[in-house]
């Protein structure tokens, strides 16, 4: 198998296993008591669940590969940065859960599989193709600080959404339990996690990019 044809199916496995984790995680949502429509509105509203959707349509861009009339969606998912971008994503979805929400669970085998998937093996198995497929390399130093308007606009998606009603995806950002000034020096925290292995892992980019030139 080429390296092209390896690197295709393994995005194509880690798309399946990120959709499979967000779908199984929207089922557990559904057992809930409370309007459809509101627990729709609070699934999407967590950073697991969104960088999890935005692991599986990266990786089936880069699956469907170049050429052929396969479109942006395959020419972004190949970029440098944005594949960068989105291993720092998903790896602060990984660090935060084990750091500070690993006691937090989903009900029955269901959720213990969602669990598993959206905070584990979708983090494990992305990064591990970063690692393994090029391309890389050509990353400009202002990247990282592009890489937080992401997580900036989550924040303040967050901070709007409990604001009006008073509910909050993670324990660290509820301003309402916490106070505005602890929950915004948590997420100023978390901000500087995103930053710093953010230019951390640009910096490993430029080596692979000399391991695989």
């Amino acid at each position: 198998m080429t390296a092209g044809r390896a690197s295709r199916a393994a995005h194509a496995l880690v798309a399946a296993c990120a959709a499979a984790g967000v779908v199984l995680h929207y089922l557990v949502v559904l057992g809930h008591d409370g309007e459809v429509a509101v627990r729709s509105i609070r699934f999407l509203s967590y950073f697991t669940i969104l960088t999890n959707m935005l692991v599986a349509v990266t990786a089936f861009g880069i699956a469907l590969g170049l050429g052929r009339g396969r479109g942006r969606l395959a020419a972004l998912a190949g970029r440098p940065s944005w594949r960068t971008a989105v291993t720092l994503d998903i790896l602060v979805v990984a660090l935060v859960y084990h750091l500070l929400l690993r006691d937090v669970t989903l009900p029955g085998a269901i959720g213990w599989t969602a669990n598993a998937l959206v905070h584990q093996l979708v983090p494990a198995a992305w990064t591990a193709c970063w690692f393994a497929f090029p391309p890389h390399g050509a990353i400009d130093r202002a990247a990282p600080w592009r890489w937080l308007l992401y997580p900036l606009g989550f924040a303040l998606w967050t901070l709007l959404h409990g604001a009006v009603g008073g509910w909050y995806p993670y324990p660290f950002m509820d301003a309402g339990r916490l106070g505005y000034p602890t929950a915004l020096a948590n997420m100023l925290g978390i901000g500087a996690l995103f930053l710093g292995l953010g230019y951390g892992l640009r910096w490993v980019d430029g080596r692979l990019e000399s391991r695989t030139g």
